[in-house]
């Protein structure tokens, strides 16, 4: 498996992914957007498969904001999404960032976990976050 930057090929196949992880999903042209103003974009790939991708920003000034990160259901628990989410912390500390922040849906306790053991931690329920009116969870990260 390798990780590498998205590319507009890869436009499809993350949104599928995107869409069976998510409640809430983000729509192509946002995606697509993301990407074009510059946000951190990685994918996972093996043998010209897409696994998994991460969306990532600096924030403002040393901070990081992790906006989306999903790895097909077939591909789940193979530390793909790890491998990910350690490359985008990475990337965000060599521009000196000092804390990621993160929302992540309430009712996904495995996601809640999955940032736990990263350090993660809570900072706030957001209530009515998602379009569907379904509450959020803010977390953070401090390095």
């Amino acid at each position: 498996m390798i990780i590498r930057e998205f590319q507009r090929m890869d436009l499809f196949r993350v949104h599928e992914i995107e869409k069976e992880t998510f409640t809430n999903p983000h729509e192509k042209n946002i995606l697509q957007w993301l990407y074009d103003i510059g946000a951190g974009f990685l994918v996972a790939e093996e043998k010209n498969l897409i696994l998994g991708y991460i969306i990532f920003s600096l924030k403002k000034e040393n901070q990081g904001h992790i906006i989306s990160i999903a790895v097909d259901r077939k591909f789940r628990n193979q530390s793909i999404g790890s491998n990910l989410l350690k490359t985008a912390i990475n990337i965000l500390k060599k521009f000196d960032t000092k804390i990621i922040y993160l929302e992540v849906e309430s009712s996904k306790q495995v996601a809640i976990n999955f940032y736990n053991r990263f350090g993660f931690k809570k900072n706030e329920v957001l209530k009515n976050y998602y379009g569907d009116g379904s509450d959020g969870i803010s977390m953070h990260l401090k390095l």
